[in-house]
C-alpha cells in the first residue's frame, strides 16, 4: 500500500510539472534585504520619545535602485504626511494630555513587487503645557527633557549670569553664558551662542532676559544656538496678548483693557494741539508681523513721540476693518510698567472670593497707609497704584519684608504675593512681601 501511495505521489508531481502547476520559489530580493537593513541602521538608535513632529525617509537607494517606503502607525493620533522631497513627516499630537505609545512600521517594496517590513516602538509623552508657567516651572520642565529633545516653542527666562562660558566673539557676534533662574542654583541654564544688542559687554552678575529654544544637549540644559538677549533686567513676553489680538474678528474687541510696550515704527497721524492726541504704530518684542496701531493716543509726552522711541500703552485692543489697534482713548504709561498693568487688570477681573493660583509681582506707588506698621506682627497694610492708574489700586494686606516698617505715601515698591478679590477689594493676600 505504501509503495502504491509513493508511486501515485511521483505521478502527481510529474503531472503538475508538465502543466506548470508547480511554481518555483521566488528568488530572494537581495536589494530589498539590503534596503531594509540600511533603514534599520538609520533608525534603530533614534530616540524612543517623540514629543514633536519629525521626518523620516520615504525611499532608500541601493546601487541606484530606489525602494519606496510606505509608513504607517497603529495610533490614530499619529498622522503620516508624505512630502515632495521624498521625506515623510510623522505628525504627532503635541497637545495630547496623556502619554501615547505607538508602533511605526515601514513597508519597503522591491523591484519584483516583494515587500519587507520593519517596525520601531515610540511614545509621545503627555504634553507639557507651558503657557502661563513661571520661570522656575519652565526650568523644571526643561530638566525633564531626555538627551536630544527640546521644549516645544520659544521660551523666555529671566536670570542672573553666573558664568561666562565662552567670551564675546567679534567674528561671530555671539557669547555663551550660564544663568541662574531665581534660587535654582542646582538647575543652571546655558545660553549657547547668545546674540543681540548688549551681548558684547555682558558680565557675571548681570540680570538678563533670554529667549529661544531650550533643549537637552548631551546632558546640558541650554538655550540652543540662535537664542537672543531680549534685554537687561526682566522683560516679560507679550506674545500671548499679541496672539489674542490677532485672532480678533473684524469689529471685535478684546473683553478687557490691556497694556503693551513696543517701539514706534510709524507716526500715522501727527500730534494735534486741538485734540491733544497722536496716532502711532508700535512693534512689540520685535514681532514686525504683528504691529499694533495706537489710535488717538494721549498722555504726558505724547506730543513729542518719534519713530524708534519705546513706549508703553494701555487701552482696549480691537480689529477695525482689519487693522489691529488700541482704540480711541488709549493712554501712555511709563515704560517698564506694561506687565504691572496687565497683572492688575487681570486681578480686577477676579470674581469675589476668588484668587489667582500663582504668586504675581506688581510695582506701584504707595498711595495710602491702611494699617500702620505693627512691631508685634512685623507687617503693614498699604495700597499701591501701578503706572499712575488709580482705577487699578491694589491693597497689600499685612505686607512684610525689608523696609516695610518705614514705608510712606509716595514710595515706589515692588510686591509679590497671591492676588485675590476679598469682598470687592482687590488685594495681595496676607503673606505678601516686598521684593528687593
Amino acid at each position: 500500500m505504501k509503495k502504491l501511495v509513493s508511486i501515485l505521489s511521483i505521478l502527481l508531481v510529474v503531472a503538475l510539472a508538465m502543466t506548470g502547476a508547480v511554481a518555483e520559489a521566488p528568488e530572494k530580493d537581495e536589494g530589498l534585504a539590503a534596503a531594509r537593513s540600511y533603514l534599520r541602521t538609520m533608525y534603530k538608535n533614534a530616540t524612543e520619545t517623540t514629543p514633536v513632529d519629525y521626518t523620516v525617509v520615504g525611499v532608500i537607494n541601493i546601487d541606484d535602485v530606489e525602494y519606496p517606503i510606505q509608513w504607517s502607525a497603529d495610533s490614530e493620533t499619529v498622522k503620516i504626511i508624505p512630502g515632495e522631497d521624498k521625506m515623510v513627516t510623522i505628525d504627532v499630537d503635541e497637545k495630547n494630555p496623556e502619554e501615547v505609545t505607538y508602533v511605526l512600521t515601514a513597508t519597503l517594496t522591491g523591484t519584483s513587487g516583494q515587500t519587507a517590513e520593519i517596525s520601531f516602538k515610540h511614545k509621545v509623552p503627555a504634553a507639557l503645557i507651558l503657557e502661563g508657567l513661571s520661570y522656575e516651572e519652565i526650568v523644571a520642565a526643561a530638566y525633564t527633557l531626555e538627551d536630544g529633545l527640546a521644549l516645544e516653542d520659544t521660551q523666555r527666562l529671566y536670570g542672573e549670569i553666573v558664568k561666562i562660558d565662552t567670551a564675546w566673539s567679534e567674528e561671530y557676534q555671539n557669547i555663551t553664558v550660564t544663568i541662574q533662574v531665581g534660587d535654582l542654583a542646582d538647575q543652571p541654564i546655558q545660553c549657547y551662542r547668545l546674540s543681540g544688542e548688549g551681548c558684547a559687554t555682558l558680565a557675571v552678575g548681570d540680570k538678563i532676559t533670554v529667549e529661544g529654544i531650550i533643549k537637552n544637549y548631551k546632558g546640558t540644559i541650554e538655550f540652543d544656538k540662535g537664542c537672543k538677549l531680549v534685554g537687561m533686567g526682566e522683560i516679560v513676553s507679550q506674545a500671548a496678548v499679541l496672539d489674542a489680538a490677532y485672532t480678533l474678528e473684524e469689529s471685535a474687541a478684546m473683553p478687557a483693557p490691556t497694556a503693551l510696550e513696543g517701539k514706534i515704527v510709524k507716526i500715522d497721524t501727527a500730534w494735534s494741539d486741538e485734540y491733544k492726541n497722536i496716532t502711532v504704530t508700535i512693534v512689540c518684542d520685535g514681532k514686525e508681523e504683528q504691529p499694533i496701531m495706537c489710535y488717538r493716543l494721549s498722555g504726558e509726552g505724547a506730543e513729542a513721540l518719534a519713530v524708534d522711541q519705546t513706549i508703553a500703552v494701555v487701552g482696549t485692543i480691537k480689529n477695525y476693518k482689519g487693522t489691529i489697534e488700541f482704540d480711541q482713548g488709549c493712554k501712555l504709561i511709563p515704560v517698564g510698567t506694561a506687565n504691572d498693568v496687565r497683572v492688575a487688570i487681570a486681578a480686577y477681573a477676579l470674581e469675589e472670593g476668588l484668587g489667582m493660583d500663582k504668586a504675581k509681582t506688581i510695582t506701584g506707588e504707595v498711595v495710602s497707609i491702611d494699617t500702620a506698621w505693627s512691631d508685634e506682627y512685623k507687617n503693614i497694610t498699604v495700597s499701591i497704584v501701578p503706572a499712575g492708574l488709580e482705577e487699578y489700586k491694589i491693597q497689600c494686606y499685612r505686607l512684610s519684608g525689608e523696609g516695610a516698617e518705614s514705608l510712606a505715601v509716595g514710595d515706589v515698591i515692588t510686591v509679590n504675593g497671591i492676588l485675590k478679590n476679598y469682598k470687592g477689594t482687590i488685594e495681595f493676600d496676607k503673606g505678601c512681601t516686598i521684593v528687593k
